[in-house]
């Protein structure tokens, strides 16, 4: 799997140090750093950013905002803005006149810096899913979905999805190879996007099965790879009716 690309622009070389190994050590590619908005715009190429780090005074009196707003001309990479700056003004300005998906004010911690990638990861993955929802052409392929994967989208069979299992703001899917990948969706986003795969059923608030994997079913449980699995009574009757009991 690709690892997720990161650029920094930051004129502040200790932090944008500080920064570069905090995203290394969360497992991120940092593929440069800038120190101002003419440079940044002058070298940017798409290849180098899936997410952009911005702080929002740059060097040679450049304005973070202003390059962000250059960029988005280009890139659909989100932003998250790194600043000293308590100004309202500019806090409002950056996140609603550029593509802003988080602003974070220094010092940051490692929390900090992880969040705010989950933002951001969080607007790529819906990028995957808007062909499933603008028209009727994009149901054409009903056997399969793109999942946001490094640097582009991955085609993942809906017939190797085993799984999808609620972990509290996240979703956990578990494919036939028993791979796991965490998202940063819950479930119900997923359930909504996924509702044209009709061997993905839910079972409970907390799961969705591929019912061409249940094992077994037993009263108000059920079994997928030799895991237990609650079924819910919401959820009962529209379960049972894909099954033929002899």
């Amino acid at each position: 799997m690709q690892k997720v690309k990161i650029l920094i622009v930051e004129d502040e070389l200790i932090i944008a140090e500080g920064l570069r190994i905090m995203l290394g050590g969360l497992g991120y590619e940092v593929t440069g750093t800038f120190t101002s908005g003419v440079e940044t715009l002058k070298n940017f190429k798409q290849s180098l950013a899936d997410i952009i780090f911005m702080d929002i005074h740059l060097a040679d009196n450049t304005s973070g905002i202003d390059t962000a707003k250059e960029l988005a001309k280009i890139t659909p990479a989100p932003v998250i803005y790194i600043t000293k700056s308590q100004d309202e003004y500019l806090r409002k300005k950056a996140i609603h006149e550029t593509n802003a998906v988080h602003y974070i004010t220094k010092p940051f911690s490692k929390a900090d810096i992880s969040t705010a990638i989950d933002f951001a990861l969080k607007q790529l993955k819906t990028y995957a899913f808007a062909g499933l929802q603008t028209n009727e052409e994009a149901y054409l392929l009903k056997d399969s979905i793109f999942l946001k994967n490094g640097l582009g989208f991955k085609k993942i069979m809906i017939a190797d999805i085993m799984l999808l299992e609620a972990d509290g703001s996240y979703c956990k899917f578990t494919f036939k190879d028993n791979r796991n990948q965490v998202f940063s969706e819950n479930l119900s986003y997923f359930g909504e996007k996924l509702a044209f795969a009709k061997q993905l059923v839910r079972i409970h608030r907390s799961y969705i099965v591929n019912i061409n994997f249940i094992e077994r079913v037993h009263e108000n449980r059920l079994w997928v790879a030799g895991q237990e699995m609650p079924i819910g009574r919401t959820y009962r009757n529209e379960l049972v009716e894909k099954f033929r009991f002899v």
